[in-house]
């Protein structure tokens, strides 16, 4: 199999803070990079992974942790154990090695990775026929970049016709082209009919996402039977966002199905989910209060990207809380909320400058 990742960035940082005559680093030609997960690229998994890792003074890999996910489990395994193969050379300060931690940026990409040439007619060939599976696979291909440069209008093109079968999955990836999976309040009256179209077969992330822009529109009525039919079928966001309502509703009847409902949607994968767990076992609400819990929870929902569990999860290690106290580690979370919240800012501002978008 061809190696398939692209290292774009190496961060590098000094624990304690005083300033090192040279960094902990990877030794150069001393690893190869790691090779695609099988069942990751038949999935058209991509995505960035940061991971910290501890270089002892004698030069050799402590620990590693990610601090951010590509949001696909296999990738960020296959990253950490990438770099195990590694060879590495100790931070040195005052002329003696120490222990320091670094950063590492994966990125896994499409690039040199297209299908064969045979792999691609046979698709293209099953596409022409009609077949609608076929048609939103490579849709989805041409989309990713699996088939060469990626073609936008080619894999949309694709997509629509499956969706114009019928098929109900391409139906919700129609709407997804045209809305942000969290922004629902500019849905176009197309999308808002592909997410009907989904909905009516049943579907779990149609009814879930329609019953978002409804909500989005002020139509509660129409919108909570359709969120009620996603939690029902166990789809982790409606899970997720039905146990955040009981929470928010305050009262205590609603605690154990909310709860209920959240550790659900957690075991499925949902991050929020995990925040939200953690700040119950936090302060112990509808759940015993249990900081090792709470940390168990804030550590999914910070590798996701959640600033506030980032924010927790540093100041978990900076006292002590749930988990071992470690000065390090704790920087490492504090500067990973930081560097989200900034994201975060330069995101609203792009969005408050184009509405419409």
């Amino acid at each position: 199999m061809k190696k398939a990742l692209a290292v774009l960035a190496l961060s590098l940082f000094v624990l304690p803070a005083m300033a090192a005559t040279s960094m902990a680093h990877i030794q150069p030609g001393s690893c190869e990079k790691p090779a695609w997960p099988r069942e990751s690229l038949r999935a058209l998994e991509k995505g960035r992974v940061i991971v910290a890792f501890l270089v002892g003074a004698d030069g050799k890999l402590n620990e590693t942790t990610v601090l951010r996910s590509s949001g696909f489990a296999r990738l960020d395994r296959a990253s950490v154990e990438g770099l195990a193969l590694c060879q590495f050379k100790p931070a040195i300060e005052d002329g003696k090695p120490i222990a320091a931690w670094a950063r590492i940026a994966y990125v896994w990409s499409f690039e040199n990775q297209g299908l064969s040439s045979s792999e691609l007619s046979a698709m293209e060939r099953s596409a022409r026929q009609g077949a609608a599976a076929s048609q939103f696979e490579l849709g989805k291909i041409y989309l990713s970049g699996r088939a060469g440069k990626r073609n936008v209008e080619a894999g949309t093109q694709w997509i629509r016709r499956a969706a114009d079968q019928g098929l109900a999955g391409a139906q919700v990836a129609m709407a997804l082209t045209q809305i942000s999976s969290t922004r629902f309040n500019n849905a176009s009256d197309e999308t808002v009919d592909w997410l009907r179209k989904a909905a009516a077969q049943d579907h779990p992330a149609g009814q879930y996402l329609l019953a978002r822009v409804l909500m989005a529109q002020g139509k509660m009525a129409e919108a909570q039977p359709l969120m009620d039919r996603a939690v029902a079928q166990q789809h982790p966001e409606a899970m997720s966002l039905a146990g955040v309502q009981l929470l928010d509703s305050g009262r205590s009847e609603d605690l154990p199905r909310a709860t209920a409902l959240l550790q659900q949607a957690a075991a499925k994968g949902d991050n929020n989910a995990h925040w939200m767990l953690a700040e119950s076992y936090a302060i112990g609400r509808g759940l015993p209060q249990s900081n090792e819990l709470a940390v168990e929870h804030f550590r999914p929902a910070a590798i996701a990207g959640i600033g506030p569990a980032q924010r927790e999860l540093g100041l978990a290690y900076a006292n002590g809380k749930g988990i071992k106290q470690d000065a390090a580690l704790a920087k490492l979370w504090r500067d990973a909320a930081d560097e989200t919240d900034k994201r975060k800012a330069r995101a609203e501002s792009e969005a408050q400058a184009n509405p419409d978008k």
